[in-house]
């Protein structure tokens, strides 16, 4: 880094949980540019619930432009083509070249098909926003068909395939046109997590129009099918790709440990061999990993901004210290679970705590937005919020059925 510079040229590498919240910490003496090839921020924790109408995009999204340049940041729209560290510099798919003094990567991951044939053409993806809405749209547009039956099958059984699973039960349990599968090449459900809550997944779902195919080694998906190694194929009218992630290409680069799920840092963040290249979020993999959580990249991208203000300032620089935080899984209105090490609890009643949790952090990235559109979107995600779930769940709720669901696994 030039320290003759009276500004540090700064660049961040997506504008999501980790990456904001740096932008939002990092000192203004510096010279900041955050890249992303989004134009708004959205809380992807809760795109799930566009399927079920609980929640709309608007209520989960927040301006890129508005709130960077309120920092007195520069934003710039477009994707990342490329990184040279040992010439510091981030080139973009419009062929302009950034130099930077230290640089911030918080792009997290990105879809990965694994290779099947088929997977990217004919899957749905389930990454943003966009990506939920024409699931949404075109589930509806099957429907108006009145094809009987109609197979929507969701590809990996992990957190997003369990969510996935509970909002389309939310919306459709009543409709007996509907047939839903979820497929994982694992033996369970939610692999990382503890097998109790496999199990009472499965016995919630014994009722519904659901089944299960675990232990399955996908080789093709076409247009109305999907085929396995053991040559079964099952009928597909709409499918739902929620299997696996990897690191953007962009970073083969500077990947200089080949994993696949995240570039290797130290305690501090850093990356071996650029000591002025930061990772924070799902991209970092630090050699006692983390979970790849919303609120555990929070927390990494303002350590992140922490050290590169000291790092700016030649100051020693401070190891990540993150405890390990419970998680809440919603299955629907089914139930929702709280899971912390290898306490796993289950209540319809939790399905406010996880409402809470969006609510506050959305409320708390508001505030870099102007006061009048603040204080709008914190009332517009509010009133839906208690109309479409809360309002709706207590309605549903009899005290046998909320005792019979809420245990102790």
């Amino acid at each position: 880094m030039n320290l003759n510079r009276k500004k540090s040229r700064i660049i961040i590498i997506g504008a999501n949980f980790a990456g904001l919240t740096a932008a939002g910490k990092l000192s203004k003496c510096h010279e900041v540019t955050v890249i992303d090839s989004k134009q708004d921020f959205q809380w992807t924790p809760n795109i799930h619930e566009i399927l079920s109408d609980v929640k709309k995009e608007t209520s989960l999204s927040l301006n890129l432009e508005t709130i960077i340049s309120r920092l007195g940041h520069c934003f710039i729209n477009q994707t990342v083509s490329s990184i040279d560290g040992n010439l510091q510099t981030v080139t973009l798919n419009d062929k302009q070249t950034l130099n930077y003094d230290v640089l911030l990567i918080a792009s997290g991951h990105t879809r990965s098909n694994y290779g099947i044939e088929g997977a990217n053409k004919y899957a749905y993806g389930f990454r943003t926003a966009d990506d939920v809405i024409k699931i949404h749209n075109d589930i509806e547009a099957i429907l108006n068909t009145n094809k009987h039956p109609v197979n929507i099958n969701i590809i990996g059984g992990g957190f997003t395939g369990v969510e996935v699973l509970g909002e389309l039960l939310r919306k459709y349990a009543t409709n007996k046109q509907m047939n839903f599968k979820v497929i994982d090449s694992a033996a369970r459900l939610v692999q990382a997590l503890p097998e109790k809550l496999s199990d009472d997944i499965l016995s919630q779902c014994k009722n519904h129009q659901v089944s299960f195919h675990f232990n399955q080694t996908i080789t093709e998906v076409k247009k109305s099918s999907i085929h396995f190694s053991n040559t079964e194929s099952i009928e597909s009218d709409l499918t739902i790709w929620s299997a696996g992630t990897k690191l953007p290409d962009y970073l083969n680069s500077i990947n200089t440990q080949g994993l696949s799920n995240g570039l290797a840092v130290n305690t501090c963040l850093q990356i071996s061999g650029f000591d002025n290249i930061f990772v924070a979020g799902d991209s970092a993999t630090l050699e006692k990993p983390l979970a790849k959580q919303a609120s555990i990249a929070l927390d990494m991208g303002l350590h992140a901004a922490i050290n590169i203000n000291r790092f700016c300032s030649q100051k020693t620089l401070k190891p990540l210290e993150v405890r390990t935080k419970p998680v809440l899984l919603s299955l629907g209105d089914i139930n929702t679970y709280f899971i912390q090490g290898k306490l796993v609890l289950a209540s319809p009643v939790l399905a406010a705590a996880k409402e809470a949790v969006y609510q506050f952090y959305m409320a708390r990235l508001s505030t870099l937005l102007p006061i009048e559109q603040s204080v709008l979107g914190i009332a517009g995600r509010i009133t839906l919020s208690t109309e479409k779930l809360l309002l709706a769940e207590i309605l549903k709720l009899r005290p046998r059925v909320l005792l019979g669901r809420s245990k102790l696994l």
